[in-house]
């Protein structure tokens, strides 16, 4: 009997495991999981959409930030699905890989939807994009035919690069086929020599012409070819929600008022290209102005906290305590014999190792600078107290003042002016030297400007960095001298 009792409960175990292993609940417990992926999406309150921030206008980074026509349109999306758009910038040779493992919900950066794509993903077409050839002006390659003997860029992984490369296996001679990460790396490398012509998606070419003269669109490569969200296909409902978005979104008229803004109008009609004065004013002043804001904050605070803390030690350096000495000279020698980008790196990333002391970019970055023009400031301190003749210090000792007082009412009143010359050179080399914070991303003048000649490809720019600092460093000249001549009127 208890052999029967055996075999039937080994059975039944056997009958309800499988169950269990294909994830039945048993009786009586509620599913908690959302069914689907829409409603997962919705319960999170996130959109997790996928891009390559290489291929401006569709998508780029400006101050870190994702923005561009693919960008606005996930947001708008994201929007009308009831949630947030969350951008994860990713590669673009492993952006499907990504997609169908699960580490995000869509893709929405220019993807041509192509029959190997479709057995992987399915797509919701957002748009039609030809691919043209852009060279530099002086050269006019119009077809296929004429890309033989030339140097040809394209974006890795992608249709520019397959097409050129069924050109070969057709016989048309392409001398070299250089193959980029990124877009803006194919326009640098044109612009530099370093490849005849870039075959691209029209409104990447546009917009680089548009930006920089330098470039010409000098003809059609390919048709229009469909672009897509792409999706996995087991999330049917989320493809049918996002089609449904799209068309709301069309039929709105928002998707051509995002095609007027980052296309300047329908694609096909080139721009006119912006000159450097109209560029300066509309994109380049506003960044750097900003940029200035912060090289002159760090320029200030820090050289108001270097000063301070350089003539304490000053004092300590010239004591007659060997203890302050000692401590004063370990200092200096410690922050002249390292670079201020050492610093720089050590307080913003090592120290929060070493301490646990945290600080923003800001605080880093003046901290770094106080610290390093501190050690700079106290020599120049100690050689101008020591200029002093000796016999200033003699005299008030002898006229009963301590130590201390005859330093703050004898000596240091009369280092005053012979510092200023000094002080202002330090403080003009310390304005560059701010220029140095960019390591730990904080938007000085420099860092603007570099960010803008990246993604414009426009380098001229660099003198609107090169006027800023010069503004500075006159401004402080100009102080000096100010300053120079009221104490002259005063008789210091």
């Amino acid at each position: 009997m208890r052999r029967w009792s055996l075999a039937i409960g080994c059975i039944l175990l056997a009958a309800f495991l499988p169950g269990l292993a294909a994830g039945d609940e048993p009786p009586n417990v509620p599913a908690t999981a959302p069914a689907g992926a829409l409603a997962r999406i919705r319960a999170s309150g996130v959109l997790r959409v996928a891009i390559d921030a290489t291929y401006p206008p569709m998508e780029f980074l400006e101050n870190g930030q994702p923005v561009g026509f693919d960008v606005e349109l996930a947001r708008e999306i994201a929007r009308r699905l009831g949630v947030t758009a969350q951008f994860i910038v990713m590669d673009w040779d492993g952006i499907l890989a990504g997609l169908t493992s699960g580490r995000y919900d869509i893709i929405l950066s220019s993807m041509n939807i192509t029959p190997a794509r479709q057995q992987q993903v399915d797509f919701v077409e957002y748009a039609r994009l030809s691919q043209v050839f852009v060279t530099t002006r002086g050269r006019n390659i119009r077809t296929e035919q004429e890309l033989a003997g030339h140097s040809v860029a394209v974006q890795t992984n992608t249709t520019s690069q397959r097409w050129v490369e069924q050109l070969q296996q057709r016989g048309i001679a392409v001398r070299e086929i250089r193959a980029f990460p990124g877009a803006t790396e194919s326009f640098a490398a044109l612009k530099s020599g370093q490849a005849d012509v870039i075959v691209v998606d029209e409104p990447v070419g546009l917009y680089f012409a548009h930006e920089d003269d330098t470039f010409v669109i000098t003809g059609q490569a390919l048709e229009p070819e469909p672009i897509g969200i792409a999706i996995n296909k087991q999330d049917a409902d989320l493809t049918a929600a996002i089609t449904q978005a799209f068309a709301d979104i069309k039929a709105s008229g928002e998707l051509k008022r995002l095609s007027e803004r980052w296309f300047g109008g329908e694609l096909g009609q080139t721009a006119k290209p912006r000159g450097f004065w109209v560029f300066s004013r509309e994109v380049v002043l506003p960044r750097v102005l900003q940029g200035l804001g912060v090289t002159l904050q760090l320029t200030l605070g820090s050289g108001v906290l270097g000063i301070a803390l350089g003539l304490l030690v000053a004092l300590a350096r010239i004591s007659r305590r060997s203890g302050l000495r000692a401590v004063a000279v370990a200092y200096i020698t410690l922050f002249r014999g390292t670079p201020l980008l050492l610093q720089l790196l050590f307080i913003f990333f090592a120290l929060p190792l070493f301490a646990g002391i945290r600080m923003g970019p800001m605080a880093a970055g003046l901290s770094a600078l106080s610290l390093n023009a501190a050690a700079y400031i106290a020599e120049i301190f100690r050689a101008a107290i020591e200029s002093i003749d000796k016999g200033q210090m003699e005299a008030a000792r002898a006229l009963g003042m301590s130590h201390e007082l005859a330093m703050r009412r004898v000596i240091l009143p009369q280092t005053f002016r012979r510092l200023i010359p000094p002080l202002v050179n330090e403080l003009a080399a310390l304005s560059k030297d701010t220029s140095l914070v960019m390591v730990i991303a904080l938007p000085e003048m420099l860092y603007e400007t570099k960010q803008i000649a990246g993604t414009y490809l426009r380098p001229e720019v660099y003198a609107w960095a090169a006027i800023g600092y010069l503004i500075i460093v006159v401004a402080l000249s100009t102080l000096a001298q100010r300053l120079e001549r009221r104490m002259e009127a005063r008789g210091t």
